[in-house]
Order: structure tokens, then sequence, then C-alpha cells
């Protein structure tokens, strides 16, 4: 596998640790705001901890997945493997490689994690007004 093949499934399994954790994470607000009471502490400290574990899991393989594209990906900009590939195709494949600055990508992640904790600890304990 060369070092193209290998930026463009770091790149796929970006995508999939994305398209995985919004679903997933929009299911999740979905059964918050669909329940009609207050929910129980257990409830809501043991949906906490799933929650958490799967936030960690995911964003340890982002981080880990976006780390090895970026470094492949300025390998391939100075590779001269990559002289071998017209210039032209090579520059337009790592434009579509490079996602920038990640680190955005993951406090964006975080923000929406807190969020989310915030509404299932807080906001589904709340006393509804009869």
């Amino acid at each position: 596998m060369d070092e193209m093949e290998i930026a463009f499934k770091l790149h796929e399994q970006i995508n999939f640790y994305w398209h995985f954790y919004v679903p997933s994470a929009i299911v999740l607000l979905g059964w918050i705001f669909a329940g009609t009471g207050s929910w129980p502490w257990n409830k809501r400290l043991a949906l906490s901890v799933a929650f958490a574990g799967f936030v960690v899991f995911n964003l340890l393989a982002l981080v880990k997945s976006y780390t090895a594209l970026e470094a492949v990906v300025n390998e391939l900009r100075s590779s001269s493997v990559a002289s071998a590939l017209n210039a032209e195709v090579l520059s337009a494949a790592i434009i579509r490689l490079d996602m920038g600055p990640w680190e955005a990508g993951i406090v964006f992640h975080l923000v929406l994690d807190f969020g989310i904790l915030y509404f299932i600890l807080i906001w589904s304990g709340r006393k509804i007004a009869t």
C-alpha cells in the first residue's frame, strides 16, 4: 500500500468516526427531548458514564487518525515517491486529503459532548410543570 492509499484510507476512517458519532448524538438527544418526565439519578448517571466511554473511544480514534493522516499528507508533500504522480493530480489529492486544523473538529466534538452531558445529567432530571 503506498502513501496515497494510506492517506485515503485514513481519511475514510475519520469520516466513518464522524458519521458514527453524529447520528448517535442526535438519537441520544432525541431520546432525551422525547422524555415526558424527570429521569431518576441512577438512569442519568448510567447513561452519562456510557456516553462518556463512547466519547473517549471516539475521540481517541479520531485523534490517532487525524495525526496519522497529517503525517502521511506531510510526507506526500515532500516525498520523492509522490514525484511519480502528475503534479496537478498530486496537488488535487493533497487538497482533498488535507483536513486543515483538525483540532477545531476535536474542540467542536468536546463542546457537543459537554452539551449532551448537560442534557443527560441536568436537563433530563428537571421537574416537569403540570
